[in-house]
């Protein structure tokens, strides 16, 4: 599976999770896999990932 099918895939379980009314920790949870996906995906394309500091995240 491709990085792009599993950004999609993550982003409709989160979504679908939202909606359910899942507690917030997993919808965290969710939400850093997709943010580690999107990074993996940038650096596969070749784009600069900038780290922000202000939200602990890069």
């Amino acid at each position: 599976m491709d990085i792009r099918n599993r950004i999609e895939i993550a982003r409709s379980i989160l979504t679908n999770a939202a909606k359910m009314n899942v507690s917030k920790e997993i919808l965290l949870k969710i939400s850093r896999k997709i943010d580690k996906y999107v990074v993996e995906y940038y650096r596969e394309c070749g784009i600069q990932v900038k780290k922000d500091n202000k939200n602990g995240g890069g």
